[in-house]
């Protein structure tokens, strides 16, 4: 069996578990979802998801089947590129879960809750807030149970203590770097700095040390907007420490 008959061999049972039908029906769509992400298997799962969104697969409640047109679907234009695709799909957010993803994806493939809400001026609640439409989507994953206390909660006094358990990671790196390519090119810098500049005034003296490489990397992003000589002194003696 070639490699190609292999991946598509894969793909036909997830998307035949996926509309609960035999292998043989499912082939013709996992073949066309196959080639429009060019054996991508993040790009065909998300390419597949993205299918259902647009309800070119949809469910027929009459005949209690899903359905699709494989004419239609073949003559969608969609990107070549992943990041592209996924920027497309970022772009299906609200504005505050985009803006949210857009600082997540300067700090890291992961981050916790505590850290994006100081970023993002926003408080930990709120900010989980935003976040919960992509972790819908499956574009974020949380790296323990702990969130779902904490979405929804009223008592922000308990779950605020203990705020550093709640990590998110992007599904994949591309979902990242699409998030990344939200921020304009001429604001990436400003924003590296202004998240460094955030994350040092609410981090005590006594609690740098842990953190002091994530903090010097995002002013170092910002350097070259870096124009009092006090801080760019203050820098230096942080990538020293670093």
């Amino acid at each position: 069996m070639t490699q190609w008959n292999w991946c598509i061999l894969q793909l036909n049972q997830l998307v035949a578990d996926t509309l609960n039908c035999t292998e043989n029906v499912a082939l013709s769509l996992s073949q066309l979802i196959y080639r429009k992400a060019q054996g991508n298997p993040f790009f065909a799962t998300q390419l597949l998801k993205a299918l259902h969104q647009d309800k070119l697969i949809q469910f027929n409640f009459v005949e209690g089947c899903w359905q699709c047109d494989i004419s239609q679907i073949n003559q969608q234009t969609l990107a070549d590129d992943v990041v592209d695709f996924m920027l497309f799909q970022l772009r299906r957010l609200p504005e505050s879960t985009q803006q949210q993803l857009k600082l997540a994806a300067c700090i890291g493939n992961q981050f916790d809750l505590k850290t994006l809400a100081i970023v993002s001026k926003q408080s930990e609640l709120e900010t989980a807030d935003c976040l919960w439409k992509a972790l819908q989507e499956g574009l974020i994953l949380p790296q323990n149970e702990v969130y779902k206390f904490f979405v929804g909660s009223e008592n922000q006094a308990t779950t605020q203590k203990h705020s550093e358990m709640f990590v998110y990671k992007f599904l994949h790196d591309r979902v990242q770097q699409a998030a990344y390519s939200l921020i304009p090119e001429a604001q990436k810098q400003s924003t590296h700095l202004q998240i460094g500049r955030l994350l040092l005034q609410n981090t005590p003296p006594d609690q740098q040390g842990s953190g002091i490489f994530a903090i010097v990397n995002q002013f170092n992003y910002g350097l070259d907007l870096l124009e009092e000589p006090a801080e760019r002194e203050h820098l230096s003696r942080l990538n020293l420490t670093g």
